[in-house]
């Protein structure tokens, strides 16, 4: 049996409102951080033997700043960007 809902969508209205603009820049963020690692030419990494740890780490360390660094850059920057929105939507709300 369904259980009617309780409270006022009035009440949560601006917290549902903020969630969503969060959630909406980080998720944007996120994306325009997958283009940019997509679609930038990035140079490949140099060749080296499995074996030596010390040049095994240097491709990892060049694939890790070259393929997930903007993605994460994107998504910090979209959170950043989607606190200061949220924060705006519960200033407005609250006048």
């Amino acid at each position: 049996m369904l259980v009617p809902m309780r409270t006022s969508w009035h009440r949560h209205r601006s917290h549902a409102v903020a969630n969503l603009a969060f959630r909406a820049a980080s998720a944007a963020g996120f994306a325009a951080g997958m283009l940019v690692a997509l679609y930038r030419a990035a140079p490949g990494a140099r060749a080296c033997d499995v074996q030596r740890a010390a040049c095994l780490a240097g491709v990892l360390r060049h694939e890790a700043l070259v393929h997930v660094l903007p993605p994460v850059a994107g998504l910090v920057a979209g959170m950043v960007l989607g606190g200061w929105l949220a924060r705006g939507v519960h200033r407005y709300a609250r006048t």
